[in-house]
C-alpha cells in the first residue's frame, strides 16, 4: 500500500473516532437535558388511608413512565391546606393536584353535591358508573370553564358511611329522635343527619373522638376505617350499617398545567391515575369487610337497620338542594345504567 494511502486510512479513523465520541457526548447531554418537573399533589387523608397509599403508587408509577421527567411529591393530611384552600392553590397554579371531597369541590361548583346525597346510588358498581357517567363530564366541564380545575378522576371510592352510637342499638328513623347526632358542618350532611330522625349537630373532625368519648353528641357517621382508624369504638357500642352515603373523593389538577403538557406526559399521567384509582377501590372495599371484623372484636355490635325506612326518609333531599344540584342532575345519576 502506498504511503499517500496510509495516511488517508489514518486520517478517516482519526475521524470515525471523534465522530463517535461526539455522538456519545450527545447522548450524554440529551441525557442531562432531561429536565425534571415537580408535581405537588396533596392529599386530605392520613398517610396510611387508602387515598393517599394509591397517591404514592401514583407518583412512583409515573415516575418510571416518564423516564423520570415527572416527580410527583405527595402531601398528605392537608400539609398544603385545607381542600377549599388546596382547590384555590391549583386556581393560581401553586398545587398542581389534589384529592378532595364531592362537598369541598361543590364550593367551587354546586353541581358537585349532588354525588354526596344519601341514597341516591344502589351499591359500588351503580356509583362507579355515574362516577364516570357523562352527567358527572358535564359538570367537570363547568368547572374547567369557572376556575380552571380540570377533574382527571371523579371515581376514587372513599366508602359507604355508616351510623355509630354510644348506647342504643338504632333500626330506624324513628329510634333517632332526640338524640344528637355529629355530622360535617356541610348543607348536605347536616340535611341527611335530619332526615334520618336525628338532631344534626356539627363538630370538627379533630374535635370528634373527644366529643364521642365526653358524650357531647350521642354518635356520628363515618365510612368503616375511618370509625377503625380513629378508635371510635372506643366511646361508640353500635354499629348500624346504613350505608347512606356511597361516597367517592376526586382527583383534579390546575386546567392550565396539565392542559400544557406534552402529550406522552399527558397520557402517562392518565394511565397511571387510572391504575392507582382501581388499587384504591379495591384497597378500601376490602378494609370495609375486614376492619369491620376488628369492630366485631373489638365489642361492637353491628346492627342490620331497616334500610329502605332510612332511604324512604331521605327522598326529599334532592328537591331541597334543586337549586344548586340543578332540577334532574340526581335523578339523571340515579337512572345510570
Amino acid at each position: 500500500m502506498k504511503k499517500g494511502s496510509h495516511f488517508v486510512l489514518l486520517a478517516l479513523l482519526v475521524l470515525c473516532v471523534a465522530a463517535n465520541g461526539f455522538a456519545g457526548g450527545s447522548k450524554e447531554q440529551g441525557k442531562a437535558a432531561v429536565k425534571e418537573q415537580v408535581i405537588k399533589f396533596s392529599t386530605p387523608v392520613a398517610p396510611d388511608h387508602a387515598n393517599n397509599l394509591s397517591a404514592l403508587k401514583f407518583a412512583e408509577d409515573v415516575a418510571k413512565a416518564t423516564g423520570g421527567k415527572l416527580k410527583v411529591e405527595v402531601f398528605p393530611a392537608n400539609q398544603l391546606g385545607n381542600v377549599k384552600d388546596v382547590i384555590e392553590y391549583l386556581m393560581t397554579g401553586s398545587v398542581h393536584m389534589y384529592i378532595g371531597g364531592t362537598s369541598e369541590t361543590s364550593l367551587f361548583q354546586p353541581e358537585w353535591g349532588v354525588m354526596d346525597c344519601p341514597y341516591l346510588f344502589r351499591d359500588f358498581d351503580h356509583l362507579m358508573k355515574a362516577a364516570n357517567s357523562d352527567v358527572i363530564k358535564e359538570i367537570s366541564d363547568k368547572l374547567e370553564k369557572s376556575r380552571g380545575v380540570k377533574i382527571l378522576r371523579a371515581d376514587m371510592y372513599y366508602g359507604a358511611r355508616h351510623l355509630t352510637t354510644r348506647n342504643k342499638a338504632i333500626k330506624s328513623p324513628a329510634d333517632l329522635k332526640g338524640m344528637l347526632i355529629r355530622a360535617p358542618d356541610q348543607p348536605v350532611y347536616l340535611e341527611a343527619v335530619k332526615a334520618m330522625g336525628a338532631t344534626p349537630t356539627p363538630v370538627a373532625f379533630s374535635d370528634l373522638y373527644m366529643a364521642l368519648k365526653q358524650g357531647v353528641v350521642d354518635g356520628q357517621e363515618n365510612p368503616i376505617p375511618t370509625i377503625y382508624t380513629y378508635k371510635y369504638y372506643e366511646a361508640q357500642k353500635f354499629i348500624m350499617l346504613t350505608g347512606h352515603m356511597l361516597r367517592v373523593n376526586v382527583i383534579g389538577a390546575a386546567a392550565a398545567w396539565y392542559n400544557g403538557l406534552a402529550p406522552d406526559l399527558k397520557a402517562a399521567i392518565d394511565k397511571e391515575l387510572k391504575a392507582s384509582v382501581e388499587y384504591n377501590n379495591q384497597l378500601t372495599l376490602k378494609q370495609e369487610n375486614d376492619m369491620l371484623e376488628e369492630l366485631k372484636k373489638l365489642g361492637m355490635t353491628v346492627v342490620q337497620p331497616d334500610v329502605a325506612a332510612f332511604r324512604e326518609a331521605a327522598k326529599g333531599i334532592p328537591k331541597v338542594f334543586e337549586k344548586d344540584w340543578g332540577k334532574d342532575t340526581a335523578a339523571r345519576l340515579a337512572a345510570v345504567k
